[in-house]
């Protein structure tokens, strides 16, 4: 079973080798650290190096250019950006070299404003469609196999994009209709059960599959047969809201790809409304079958069924 042992890849410079040992630590700590956390990391990398530095230091002007909001980020963009920092400086800082902290008190709070989008039955219609009539890629010809399968089981299953693209074979079990979501976000693992479209969906997938994935591994595998980077799908996703006509927001950005977990958490609940049921004693269900640590993480998606 081929796994996705791809190198960690850092432009030379003081801080390379700071940067890897910090994520060596921090996965260390049973944390991942990996795609998303990787890239904003390597960018910081990238920048530091403009400054060409002798040896590693952060000066606070320094922390302070590298935490400014770029145009057209969001402030959750920005937010990780400065956590990453903070955490870093303080690695740093045990290390005993000189390394600003960021101060906590700085850091933007939406205070809980954010409103994700939340798509239409019929926008969610349009992108399955579009996704049914991918192009086939001579270089990945499981291209146009893979994105109508995982676009359905992010909606019709609440998953989140990384649980998705860490499936592996072993963990899709077409007879029970299950799911098995091995230490995700909070590091909790979860049964999630599909729907029998989804079932049907998905063992016709696995057909089509062996013929470019005969070995097993991930159950999205990406071309070389590992996993795929979640940067490398969102872009492709985005790229198919594009084509099925969806509307940019107010930003100037697409909806984000999470907002597909959203959807099927507030069309779930819309469902249970209409069908008379009291939807309060069916968030616990809710909370657990979306992997939350409690309610009050799924209660937000109470308010906006009813908006």
């Amino acid at each position: 079973m081929k796994e996705n042992k791809r190198p960690i890849l850092f432009d030379k410079g003081p801080f390379k080798k700071l940067f890897l040992d910090f994520i060596y630590y921090k996965r260390g700590c049973g944390l991942k650290y990996e795609d998303s956390a990787e890239y904003t990391l390597r960018i910081i990398n990238r920048r530091l190096n403009t400054y060409r530095l002798e040896k590693p230091v952060l000066t606070k002007k320094m922390i302070e250019d590298l935490a400014k909001k770029h145009p057209h980020e969001t402030y959750a963009t920005q937010s990780k950006r400065i956590t990453f920092l903070r955490q870093f400086a303080q690695f740093l800082n045990n290390m005993e070299i000189e390394a600003y902290i960021y101060p906590e008190y700085y850091q933007h709070n939406e205070g809980g404003t954010f409103v994700p989008y939340i798509f239409s039955p019929e926008e969610i219609t349009d992108i399955f469609k579009e996704s049914d009539n991918l192009p086939t890629l001579s270089r990945y010809p499981g291209y146009s196999i893979v994105y109508p399968v995982l676009l359905r089981m992010l909606y019709s299953s609440g998953l989140r994009l990384s649980e998705a693209l860490c499936l592996k074979i072993q963990d899709v079990d077409l007879e029970k209709g299950m799911l098995y979501i091995d230490k995700s976000k909070n590091n909790k693992s979860r049964f999630v059960p599909m729907s029998s479209t989804m079932v049907c969906v998905c063992r016709k997938y696995v057909m089509k599959m062996l013929v470019f994935n005969p070995q097993g591994g991930y159950f999205f595998p990406a071309p070389d047969g590992g996993r795929y980077n979640r940067g490398s799908v969102r872009w492709s996703i985005i790229h198919i809201y594009e084509r099925a006509g969806i509307n940019k927001l107010p930003n100037g950005l697409y909806p984000r790809v999470h907002d597909l977990r959203h959807t099927q958490a507030v069309h779930s609940l819309e469902k249970l409304q209409a069908e008379g049921v009291d939807i309060y004693c069916s968030l616990p269900v809710l909370s657990a079958y979306l992997g939350h640590k409690g309610i009050r993480e799924t209660e937000k998606y109470l308010r906006l069924s009813i908006l």
